[in-house]
């Protein structure tokens, strides 16, 4: 998203929408959620919202639930470009959709 700048407007618009619409770029997972669930509810969420960004985010022990379905997240949003921020209590996995240029 920072790499795509092309106004400081339209980046503030950018993150307010995020912001006031969290739950269309956002899947914060629970301790008693599995990788089942997790996918489904991220296949939902992108099909839904087509979002331009969507962000799998868990702490503690949801957190080794996020890296398990990594693999499995990043074969099913092949159209996004993953990038990650860990450490030992979180885990964030931020996909970021890959727009293809328009040949004329």
């Amino acid at each position: 998203m920072i790499d795509d700048i092309i106004s400081l407007d339209k980046f503030k618009k950018d993150i307010l929408d995020i912001l006031n619409n969290i739950e269309k770029h956002v899947l914060f997972v629970k301790k008693d959620d599995n990788e089942r669930s997790i996918i489904k509810h991220a296949t939902t969420i992108i099909s839904t919202h087509l979002s331009m960004i969507f962000i799998v985010s868990g702490m503690f022990s949801a957190a080794k639930i996020v890296r398990d379905c990594e693999e499995k997240l990043r074969e099913l949003l092949n159209d996004y470009e993953l990038e990650k921020m860990s450490s030992g209590e979180k885990e964030n996995l931020f996909f970021k959709r890959v727009l293809k240029k328009r040949i004329d």
